[in-house]
């Protein structure tokens, strides 16, 4: 009984320390853990029980990477860890050293990540000679299937930032990456299409691919098959192709080139080319994600002429099942789906007619609807519910708003769906991107997430900070520009005369 008190009372002053400290800085909050942040020892061997023998290397090749010369060493060992999960791991931290289990090199990974985050340089040196540990205990696995980033790359991202968001997203667990063009790519089978200045040529693809398989991730290209065929910002006023090439408007609507234009036989026949191109590039992942939110009312002749829900419901079973049939599953935006105006779908993002929200059912089941919400926090979100109910595989997809993204979340988990795809858009930076990875990834990890680890809400941006800056040190990054959350840290002001 005694002894039983103790480790009550332990486990008690360990999580009030947490709380007051701020420390440790984990990102995703594990499900259980045990953390005594008064008692520190030293991070100089890792035992790794676990049955896949890469996990042996990657562990050396990364340790050295993030601790150089002081790199703790790696002792693998074989132990029953068959009622582990494909992600699951635990860590115990004591005097007699650090000790990882995990049934898979995934939950290796992420065990790893987690002692990065705990570790700090030992203290009271000039530079750092060593590194140290809090005596812990974790358990932990992820309540969610899917959890995800969709990060867009625009012509004027450099190839390092979609780098850093991605490593970042490997790092915080996350699983999947969308990683959606806009006028970037660089396409050989269609050269036209897109800017000629865009950095996402099928080179820096598979680099890119080859860092997110070595950490963990699986990234998932898009093509928007539907709106937004323009590649850009609607409030930019730009198309990634007809700005600079309008010999090609016959593939788009005449209304600003907003859709593709469905009726002409010819535009499936060119997306189904630009999908093979990127998903073979992107090594044929299991998902590709088709876009379809945000259309406009048709504008071409022919197809006003037409019934435009079935022009639509017909195209996107074509899609679909040309994906389906290079193996994989698309993902699609939900608001064409559910009509404006409907009182059910009050206050969520409804964009679609009536004729073509009505021709949900005959959409193959085997489409994964990206549920996304951008407003202030509600109490209900039917629309996930409904989308299940229908029979599809649904993902939330929240933007930016910390609570915002806290509450679609929750109600993912309440809702029992497949997982959460955070987006970013074009907030690369401050508040927007410290909120979508933080939220995103507690709770897509952990529904029961405080964010007390955190400490008080100001510690979290210097948590974010840490992060992203040992992000930096893995990618060699030297540029100022290219550190923080910000490029610059002020804002020029013209003189007035």
């Amino acid at each position: 009984m005694k002894r039983a008190l103790l480790t009550i009372l332990l486990s008690a002053i360990a999580f009030v320390s947490v709380a007051n400290n701020g420390l440790p800085m984990l990102c995703p909050e594990p499900q259980k853990y045990d953390i005594i942040l008064t008692e520190y020892v030293p991070f100089s061997s890792i035992t790794i029980t676990c049955p896949d023998a890469n996990a042996l290397n990657w562990a050396k090749k990364h340790l050295k990477q993030w601790y150089g010369k002081l790199a703790p060493k790696v002792v693998l060992t074989t132990g029953n860890t068959s009622s582990m999960g494909k992600e699951e791991y635990s860590i115990t931290i004591d005097n007699k050293g650090t000790s990882v289990a995990a049934n898979t090199l995934q939950g290796v990974r992420y065990a790893l990540y987690t002692l990065r985050q705990l570790a700090i340089p030992a203290r009271g040196t000039e530079k750092v000679d060593g590194w140290i540990v809090p005596v812990s205990s974790i358990e932990d696995k992820p309540e969610m299937e899917f959890r995800g980033m969709h990060i867009c790359w625009f012509r004027e991202n450099e190839a390092w930032e979609i780098e850093r968001l991605i490593r970042l997203a490997a790092y915080y667990k996350l699983n999947y990456a969308v990683i959606e063009p806009w006028g970037a790519f660089q396409s050989k089978v269609a050269p036209w299409f897109g800017w000629d200045d865009g950095k996402m040529t099928i080179k820096e693809i598979k680099r890119l691919k080859a860092i997110a398989d070595d950490l963990g991730i699986t990234l998932i290209p898009q093509l928007n098959v539907f709106g937004h065929a323009t590649c850009g910002r609607v409030g930019s006023g730009k198309h990634a192709s007809l700005d600079i090439r309008p010999q090609y408007q016959s593939y788009f609507e005449p209304l600003a080139g907003w859709n593709w234009c469905l009726s002409n036989p010819k535009t499936k026949i060119l997306q189904k080319r630009l999908i093979k191109e990127l998903y073979e590039a992107f090594g044929c992942p299991g998902y590709f994600h088709i876009g379809c939110d945000e259309a406009t009312p048709p504008s071409c002749p022919t197809c006003l002429a037409q019934s435009y829900s079935t022009l639509f419901t017909e195209h996107v079973k074509e899609i679909s099942d040309y994906v389906k049939s290079l193996g994989a599953k698309s993902l699609m935006w939900h608001d064409m789906l559910i009509r404006k105006g409907d009182p059910r779908w009050k206050g969520l993002h409804a964009n679609g007619t009536k004729d073509i929200a009505s021709f949900v059912n005959e959409l193959p089941k085997d489409i994964i609807i990206c549920d996304w919400y951008y407003r202030k926090p509600r109490t209900e979100y039917p629309s996930l519910k409904y989308f299940k109910e229908l029979g599809f595989d649904v993902l939330a997809c929240p933007w930016e708003k910390d609570n915002g993204n806290k509450a679609l979340a929750l109600a993912a988990h309440k809702a029992g769906i497949k997982g959460i795809l955070g987006t970013l858009w074009h907030h690369y930076y401050g508040k927007s991107l410290l909120n979508s990875y933080l939220y995103v990834s507690n709770f897509s990890w952990n529904s029961n997430a405080t964010m007390k680890p955190y400490g008080s809400h100001r510690n979290k941006p210097y948590m974010f900070h840490t992060h992203i800056r040992q992000i930096g040190w893995d990618m060699k990054n030297r540029c100022p520009k290219n550190t923080g959350i910000y490029a610059e840290e002020v804002t020029r002001i013209p003189h007035m005369h």
